[in-house]
């Protein structure tokens, strides 16, 4: 393995001093919302101040497309998805189009409700002279209902999965983007696939589980749509499938058996193991961006999860797939799932990196 260390000085000079990477958003919007521009406007300013070249890649329709360049003028890079690259998920278009023509070395990769302050692009940027990729964590706020119930899913991931929940960015070289070649972008989960597929090939991934960024919540009705997408993503997760969907089963089972009051008592027994398990996720600096009380919300999300995991079932039945835009794509993760899932991979303390 190549000893990237080694390299920071090199790609200091090759960033052109004080610019110190590019940050790519890829983005699409059916029509144009003037309040979201200009949110994303100050964002983007936010963004190049701190030394950041900020590069929109927007797969919006034309008119959308020529709304979001007049109000981003000035603030960021606009362009097209290039067309050369028609994999079923978008996003995964977006970025090679962004890493293809990116003038930078350092590259951070954002969803478009990742919020970075100065302080995190200083750390990503110091992170990648010695690694690769940088996987970090995030955190949520506002926290309405939904969003507490999706931050006690954030800490049972962190505290189940040795590398921590899967975020909505990365830091990458783009050098070693160029190298790894394109990962599958027909896949829901393309966030953990290019994570699978860089580890899959043998590049130096940091999982940076004490380094968090935040992420804002989606609206109620964005939230209930995602709710099965994310169960459909877990079908490869063959015993965490089977755990939400023997759950139900199991309860109706020990109520015929032995009655309501042992029911009551599964039930009991699931959701306090529930909570006990979020509350291993606070670690790692977690309990600085997630307040202890979120683990109480943890038993609400395995009702949601049981029931998004047959709402995903009857997508996968009915239309042999799952909608992604306009499109229906059929396979959650991918081929570096498998592989790159077979590779060890040690989460690593960002601030002793």
């Amino acid at each position: 393995m190549t000893n990237v260390a080694s390299k920071g000085n090199l790609e200091r000079a090759a960033d052109g001093g004080d610019t110190r990477g590019t940050y790519l958003l890829t983005i699409r919007r059916v029509r144009f919302d003037r309040d979201e521009a200009d949110s994303f406007r100050d964002y983007f300013r936010s963004v190049a101040v701190a030394g950041f070249d900020m590069l929109v890649v927007d797969g919006s329709p034309p008119e959308v497309f020529a709304a979001h360049g007049e109000a981003w003028r000035g603030s960021c890079r606009h362009a097209p998805v290039d067309p050369q690259f028609k994999y079923l998920n978008g996003k995964v278009n977006g970025i090679h189009t962004g890493v293809a023509i990116s003038e930078r070395e350092r590259i951070i990769l954002a969803d478009d409700d990742i919020r970075y302050t100065p302080d995190d692009l200083r750390r990503m940027f110091a992170l990648l002279a010695d690694f690769e990729m940088v996987r970090p964590q995030n955190y949520l706020q506002p926290l309405p209902l939904w969003a507490r119930t999706e931050a006690a899913r954030m800490l049972i991931n962190r505290a189940w999965i040795a590398e921590g929940d899967y975020p909505g960015t990365l830091g990458v070289r783009r050098s070693a983007m160029l190298r790894v070649g394109h990962y599958d972008g027909d896949v829901l989960f393309d966030n953990e696939e290019i994570v699978r597929h860089f580890r899959a090939q043998g590049a130096h991934v940091c999982y940076a589980r004490d380094f968090f960024i935040l992420k804002h919540p989606p609206a109620w009705r964005k939230w209930l749509e995602q709710r099965p997408r994310q169960a459909y993503e877990d079908f490869v997760m063959h015993a965490k499938t089977a755990f939400f969907t023997a759950l139900p089963l199991a309860l109706a089972l020990v109520w015929l058996a032995l009655g309501w009051r042992w029911a009551l008592a599964f039930a009991a027994l699931v959701a306090v193991g529930s909570v006990l398990v979020a509350a291993r996720g606070l670690g790692d600096g977690a309990q600085r961006f997630f307040h202890a009380r979120l683990c109480l919300y943890a038993p609400i999300w395995l009702v949601e999860r049981v029931v998004s995991t047959y709402w995903a079932f009857y997508w996968r039945v009915a239309y042999g797939g799952y909608p992604f835009g306009n499109k229906l794509v059929a396979k959650g993760t991918g081929r570096a799932w498998r592989v790159g899932g077979n590779r060890g991979a040690a989460p690593n303390n960002s601030s002793k990196s």
